[in-house]
């Protein structure tokens, strides 16, 4: 039989988060787990759009925010100088008081001290119209003063009644801003509490198959062991990547599993096959429901070393070896080894890398 083309996927990021939050979960049976994946993925989507509302809600209230403070900054600077317009209007009328009051002593005076004071008749005739110039001058002073005041409180008023609106708009805001924000945390917590319900249904699954491994094992001739204790098989063709991908698999037999682990130092069920996939070139997510949703099926009458076996709804896989063995990091307390796929939980199907 001619062997499968095989050829390295790769998959969109937003796919990897999708499937990656649909490893949440309650109930023990595969239809609970569907349920709740199907609630993880639909938590994920009010979470897309709430980040999308936050971000609107976020950019309305800075710019109400920013002409806030702009238009308290311009009533500071306005105030600022209705008191300068004050101060001047103050001195200018008492200029004004001063020059007035000399003209009125001046004005009760003899007329002959003008007459007497002066050098010339031309002489007296400038100063009574020096001294009315000042008067006029003056009384143009004050009339100044006193209008560039009015225009000056005038913009107080209108500046103070618009500073009181957008306070009451940016609170408004402000608010507004906060409950979005708080109900995309709320909807993080429900999805991540999901996740976690989904995690320990796996985990004990994992416990329950692994216990029924080692219970095949000890009956079966072909055998399995735990530990990385090798198992009687030929060595898988070195010229194909599935017998490639064994080979290095194979390295790592005995080390721990770790949950969420991808590095020699510790492993869980993804993460092994995507380290070892990575080795030769091959991208995968870590995750055992996104591998399989982007990987070609096998029939397994078909199944060759290297292809991917999944078990218990999407929830666990593994490297088929060969002989209905494959090598996997079962679950927390074991180590990478060889298992029966006889012997392993409910078989879903395999997949070509």
């Amino acid at each position: 039989m001619t062997r499968r083309t095989r050829a390295s996927l790769f998959i969109p990021l937003t796919l990897l988060l999708v499937t990656f939050t649909a490893l949440s979960a309650a109930p023990a049976s595969a239809d609970s787990v569907s349920s709740l994946r199907a609630q993880v993925r639909a938590a994920q989507a009010h979470i897309s759009q709430l980040y999308a509302l936050s971000e609107k809600r976020i950019q309305a209230y800075d710019r109400v925010h920013a002409r806030y403070l702009k238009t308290r900054r311009d009533l500071h600077n306005t105030r600022v100088q209705l008191h300068v317009a004050r101060a001047n209007l103050k001195a200018a009328q008492a200029q004004l008081a001063i020059t007035l009051d000399r003209s009125y002593k001046s004005q009760g005076q003899d007329p002959l001290v003008y007459v007497l004071g002066a050098g010339s008749f031309s002489d007296l005739v400038n100063q009574v119209q020096l001294l009315q110039r000042a008067n006029a001058t003056d009384k143009d002073l004050v009339q100044e003063v006193t209008h560039y005041r009015a225009q000056v409180h005038g913009q107080v008023q209108r500046l103070h009644v618009q500073t009181q609106k957008l306070r009451r708009d940016d609170h408004a805001a402000n608010q507004a801003k906060q409950r979005v924000l708080s109900s995309l945390a709320g909807a993080k917590a429900y999805k991540a509490h999901l996740s976690a319900r989904i995690q320990h249904i796996m985990d004990a699954r994992a416990a329950a198959a692994a216990a029924a491994a080692a219970r095949a094992a000890a009956t079966s001739t072909a055998g399995s062991s735990g530990g990385g204790t090798s198992v009687n098989l030929p060595p898988p063709p070195s010229s194909t990547l599935g017998g490639q991908a064994v080979a290095i698999a194979e390295r790592y037999l005995g080390v721990p599993y770790v949950w969420g682990g991808a590095s020699p130092s510790g492993f869980d069920c993804s993460g092994l096959v995507m380290y070892v996939y990575a080795q030769l070139g091959v991208s995968l997510p870590h995750n055992a429901a996104a591998q399989y949703d982007m990987l070609p099926h096998v029939p397994t009458s078909d199944l060759e070393p290297g292809d991917l076996v999944f078990f218990y709804g999407l929830g666990h896989v593994g490297i088929y070896v060969g002989g209905g063995t494959f090598i996997h990091a079962p679950h927390t307390g074991t180590v990478v080894q060889f298992s029966s796929l006889s012997g392993e939980g409910p078989f879903v199907a395999a997949r070509v890398p």
